[in-house]
């Protein structure tokens, strides 16, 4: 049995924690994409972003973008660097991989967060839109440095041209 993503989020005194376990890839992010970009434009009273990544087994491209954009969401609203605790091996070797240090101050300790959590679920997203996701993902990857640009530049030429 394949395991169960699941996307959780709560927002405490101010900061907004995420919990996102399993698999997580471009087929189920339209929740997360969702959230990241109501907390963008709303203004959730948001000013520290902890995300937990320990229950997490797989991430593609697209999510680790959406963990960027967090990211990037922090910078711009002159707040501290989002936390990200993450165990996994394979996971923490992509987020190395794709420079999210940069970005985030990785801890690679389990949580123990008792923290009452609301389950995000899915959007109903048009192709259209979830071309823009994944597409926003990738620019917010390329948005990170150099390295990530000359990796992803292609795939983010290639999504602006079928979504014109």
């Amino acid at each position: 049995m394949a395991e169960h993503e699941q996307i959780l989020f709560a927002c405490i005194d101010n900061c907004c924690y995420f919990k996102l376990s399993g698999e997580l890839r471009y087929t189920n992010a339209t929740g997360m994409d969702d959230l990241v970009e109501r907390l963008f434009h709303q203004q959730m009273g948001c000013n520290r972003v902890v995300v937990d990544l320990n229950e997490a087994s797989f991430m593609d491209s697209t999510y680790i973008g959406l963990l960027a954009s967090l990211a990037r969401y922090c910078q711009q609203q002159q707040l501290p660097r989002p936390t990200l605790f993450s165990t996994h091996t394979e996971v923490n070797e992509l987020l190395f991989g794709l420079c999210l240090e940069q970005a985030f101050d990785i801890i690679q300790q389990p949580t123990q967060h008792a923290v009452d959590m609301a389950t995000v679920s899915a959007q109903h997203y048009s192709d259209q839109q979830q071309g823009q996701m994944i597409l926003r993902a990738h620019e917010a990857l390329i948005a990170l440095n150099e390295k990530n640009k000359s990796a992803f530049a292609p795939v983010v030429d290639l999504l602006k041209q079928q979504l014109k």
